[in-house]
């Protein structure tokens, strides 16, 4: 398995040293230390063994006793609850020391009761579990998603003491507590990534007003109250708190962003994905029963197993025009079986993917003849696409992003534009105050389907988490096209993921603009990377 190094330790618009993740010099990824990571010493070949009596033995396992228990008495003992722990197993494993909580992304699944025996699992001595304990919560610094369950309690709701770990939630995006006592709205104020929540019915909550600030995050609520437990596990005192006013860009802000639209902006076009609709084999989408054509070797991955559709493109319907072709049905094959989707990040060939062009589509070809070539009819096995999904597509203006190579000399030139400041030798994340980066360039791209990283794209700007591979000067360079963008999607109505690449990552297909001009997809640069 290959892995990237992940920039952890960075302000916006600038990269981590690569391979700080990975490798024992630069950042320590345990201590967050810049000195290199200690090797461990190499044992003696030479040295005699060590023989001891039966007291020095004795001495030794009371020595570790007494140990043991200063570390326990030391380390400050966590509450929570029996179904928050099964969580927490279900997305990362026991957490064998709090450092674990680090690991969890996603809380999603609480209909396994655990407690700190299951599975023979020796009791943590830092863990104590109390019915509706819920603030370990705060302790899981990369959470992103969090999706309580619907009145799992007969009779009432999903009981949790107190909610004020989301405060701590500082990278949440998705959240949902309509099946919970949730009251107090106000704690929503202080999510600076909440795009996505699904709340109680409006008679349960309170403060009401502070919703009126969050105007990038799409709300939705419960159509009628759930019952409430006659009596809470711990009633909750909350004060109101004055709602904010709603943020919208300044005047020179906005200017800003018309002007970095007007000097970025680029035709291309948007792929949405249509969950009403059921796409058959001719139909442009992602995942599913490819279209085949049957005079042709079906793609197979380097085992010799069938590859599955990760997405294909009907341009016979699509009708996007050039540099694309009129006509004809182009797919993106990847492996069944690949924990990175049959990426090899800066490799051109397409051993572990595969790109398929079919100039003519035959309208006699059927779903049976292709599921007898052994390809798979739905995503299976290790992909990032989780349910057969059509698509459409609208042609709209890319713009700039903060992950580009020219973000800053841009940027520059539009901020003496509009206020004629010089801002020579600083950057935007240094202009701007973060509230004010994060509005600027969320403008300049629309999440408003889901997509968590500037949606699904044909030409146009490409969109990454951590940095573009095609560094100016390198032998990347030359892939210039945007042949085909695909994001991580969230479906709020199903509450699940459609698409997700790794930790809410975002995929690329990288051409040559005279190679698809020519319809040559031989050579061709595939990337994903994700937070």
């Amino acid at each position: 398995m290959i892995f990237r190094p992940i920039s952890i330790f960075r302000r916006p618009g600038k990269s981590a040293p690569r391979g700080c993740w990975m490798k024992g010099v630069g950042m320590n990824s345990l201590t967050g230390s810049k000195k290199p990571a200690r090797k461990c010493a190499r044992p003696s070949a030479k040295r005699p063994a060590v023989r001891r009596s039966g007291k020095t033995a004795f001495c030794l396992a009371f020595c570790t006793i007494c140990f043991i228990k200063r570390r326990k008495s030391d380390m400050e003992v966590r509450k929570l609850d029996c179904r928050l722990l099964g969580a927490i197993q279900n997305s990362v494993g026991f957490p064998n020391v709090p450092y674990d909580l680090r690991k969890v992304r996603v809380l999603d699944n609480f209909t396994a009761i655990s407690d700190l025996w299951t599975n023979t699992v020796h009791p943590r001595d830092w863990m104590e579990t109390v019915e509706g304990e819920f603030s370990l919560i705060a302790e899981m610094p990369n959470l992103h998603t969090l999706l309580f369950p619907k009145g799992r309690i007969p009779g009432g709701c999903f009981c949790i003491n107190d909610f004020s770990f989301l405060k701590k939630c500082l990278k949440l995006k998705q959240l949902d507590v309509s099946g919970t006592n949730f009251t107090d709205c106000s704690l929503l104020t202080g999510l600076p990534a909440l795009r996505i929540a699904r709340l109680p019915h409006r008679s349960q909550l309170t403060n009401l007003e502070a919703l009126d600030g969050l105007a990038k995050v799409k709300i939705s609520f419960l159509d009628k109250p759930i019952g409430q437990p006659a009596q809470p596990v711990v009633p909750v005192q909350v004060e109101p708190v004055p709602a904010p006013e709603p943020r919208q860009l300044g005047e020179s802000l906005q200017k800003l962003a018309d002007e970095l639209r007007a000097r970025t902006g680029v035709p291309a076009y948007r792929l949405y994905i249509e969950a009403d609709r059921k796409p058959d084999i001719f139909d442009s989408k992602f995942g599913g029963l490819p279209y085949w054509d049957l005079s042709k070797d079906y793609p197979q991955d380097i085992t010799g197993q069938p590859m599955q559709l990760l997405a294909q493109l009907n341009f016979s319907s699509l009708r996007v025009g050039k540099p694309y072709p009129e006509t004809g049905m182009l797919q993106f094959f990847i492996p069944q079986e690949d924990e990175m989707f049959g990426c090899r990040f800066e490799q051109i060939g397409q051993g572990d993917f595969r790109i398929v062009y079919h100039p003519e589509i035959d309208g006699s070809v059927t779903r049976e003849a292709v599921l007898a070539l052994g390809a798979p009819e739905k995503p299976c096995g290790q992909s990032p696409v989780f349910v057969e999904r059509a698509v459409r597509v609208e042609p709209q203006l890319s713009c700039i992003n903060d992950r580009a190579f020219s973000i800053e000399e841009v940027f520059r030139d539009a901020v003496k534009t509009v206020t004629g400041e010089d801002i020579t030798g600083r950057y935007s994340y240094d202009y701007l105050d973060e509230d004010e980066y994060n509005d600027l360039f969320e403008t300049l791209s629309d999440g408003s389907d889901g997509a968590m990283n500037g949606g699904h794209w044909l030409l146009g700007w490409p969109s990454f988490t951590q940095e573009d591979p095609r560094e100016p000067g390198g032998p990347l360079e030359e892939f210039g096209t945007l042949l085909l963008q695909i994001d991580s999607v969230y479906n709020e109505e199903e509450r699940e993921y459609d698409v997700l690449w790794g930790d809410c990552g975002v995929a690329n297909f990288f051409i040559r603009r005279e190679d698809l001009e020519n319809c040559d997809f031989s050579r061709v640069l595939y990337n994903w990377d994700c937070c």
